[in-house]
Parts: structure tokens; sequence; C-alpha cells
């Protein structure tokens, strides 16, 4: 196995993006680990690290072990494509959740524009990781952006929900838009408890007189429940960056890469690693 005693991250990674696919997947496999991990942060346009991750059979490991901010400049570079549901399967539940936390919020608001990006995204997963993946968002965020999209239209709906009979095709439910209908089909394959806890919430925040209050209340509850998951993160050892490290390095609106200072430097490897 070729184990470069020296390498420079930047340098292997030019020479990968240049090779034909088959040759690239051959060098980049038999470095260490460690190695491919190097290499992947020292390349700093996200469309050529997610060539990269793809250089190995599973990039799971890779993905899982990779920075929060690095991943999500990868998956924006997809978003609204359909292509991201390649890589949010790899992302662990700890991982996602975390990306939610920053990529669907600005200045301490719901953007509903870039959770319907992300809902869209998942609902081209598998029904597995889609129902892992989606248990990580709160679904009253996702009430919040499906009210007034989707409407349950009568008592008679309302009295299916009840009893466990109402599925995303019942003439009970009125879809204003195909994207609001594939996200309800997508929490409906992922779970069946969730979709009925989901149509739950639209129906309460629609409640005449009761939209504005429960929809600030419903807001407020999921923002708190936010912070303190951020706050818990940011407690905890061992975390390579904080929440707020993230939001800056990765803004959804205007994608800025970080300059790495230390992509020049030589990484050197003993002879027995």
């Amino acid at each position: 196995m070729n184990n470069p005693k020296a390498i420079v991250p930047h340098v292997e990674s030019g020479k990968l993006l240049a090779l034909p696919t088959r040759e690239a997947e051959q060098l980049f496999q038999s470095y260490e680990k460690h190695q491919q991990l190097e290499i992947i942060r020292a390349t700093r346009d996200p469309r050529e690290r997610e060539q990269l991750y793809y250089l190995v059979p599973d990039c799971t490991e890779l993905i899982q072990e990779s920075p929060a901010e690095e991943v999500l400049q990868v998956l924006d570079t997809m978003l609204g494509t359909g292509l991201a549901s390649g890589l949010l399967p790899c992302l662990s539940n700890e991982q996602f959740e975390r990306l939610m936390d920053t990529a669907i919020w600005r200045d301490g608001e719901l953007d509903a524009n870039s959770l319907d990006l992300w809902l869209f995204e998942l609902s081209e997963c598998e029904r597995d990781d889609l129902g892992r993946l989606l248990s990580e968002i709160d679904i009253r965020l996702i009430a919040q952006l499906l009210e007034n999209r989707v409407v349950l239209s009568d008592g008679y709906g309302a009295m299916l929900l009840e009893e466990g009979l109402l599925d995303p095709g019942s003439p009970s439910i009125q879809y204003t838009d195909e994207r609001a209908r594939a996200v309800v089909n997508a929490v409906w394959e992922a779970d069946a408890e969730l979709f009925a806890q989901l149509l739950r919430e639209i129906a309460a925040i629609g409640e005449e007189g009761e939209l504005e209050y429960l929809r600030a209340a419903s807001a407020a509850d999921a923002q708190g429940d936010r912070d303190e998951r951020v706050i818990e993160r940011d407690k905890e050892s061992g975390i390579d960056v904080t929440e707020g490290d993230l939001g800056q390095v990765v803004d959804l609106g205007n994608l800025e890469l970080r300059e790495d200072e230390e992509d020049d430097d030589y990484t050197y490897y003993d002879d027995d690693e």
C-alpha cells in the first residue's frame, strides 16, 4: 500500500482531482484515513471536496469525522437539486441535528425557505434514512412551514386523523403546491405517527382566532429548545467548533469559504504509523 512518509494535502488534492476517476479512487484509497481527511480539508472548493468524498466506496466515516461547517458547505451547493440526498444519509443523527440548528435559522428566526429546501432533499432519501433524519427536526417547525399550504378541510378529516385512518392522498387534505405534498408524503413514509402529529400541529395553528398566538408560541418553544441544545453542546468538551463559529463560517445566503493558513504546511508521519 502506498503510504507516503510526508504529504502536502492541497498538492495531493490537486493531483487526485486531475486524474481519471478510477486512478483517483485507487490513489485516494491508498492513503490512511487521517490523510484522506487532511486532503479533503485542504480542498477549498466544496464541489471539489464532494468529489473527493466519492472516491471511496462508502464515505459515511469520512463525512462523520469531518468538521460540521465543511460538510454544510458541501451540502449547501446541492440544496434544491435533489443531489444532497446522496450524502445526507451519511450524517449521524447528532451531526444532522446540529446542522439543522444552524442552517434553518437566521438571526433567531426560522428561515422557512431554507427549511423547505432541506425537507425537499430529505424527501428524496430512502425511507429508513428519511425517518431517522426527520426525527431530528422539530415537528412544530415543519408545521409552521406548511401552514396555509396544507389544509385539513373538514371535521370528517379530523375524525379520520384521530382514528388513524388518514393518509396523504385523502380528499380531506388539500395542498396548495406540490412541494408541500412531497413533504407530507415524506413524513408519512417515514413515520405514520409523526404524520399524525404534523397534521395536528397544522390544524391547531390554523384554528380561527388563535393563529397568531399559536404561531408565536410554537415558534418560541421550538427556538427555546434549539437554544438549549446549542448551549449544551457549546459546554461540552471535545467539539471543534461552537454553533457560533459554525454560523460565522457558513452563511447559506452568501457562502464564504474559510481560509486555511496551514495549507502549505507539510504533514509528517512516522514509518511506524
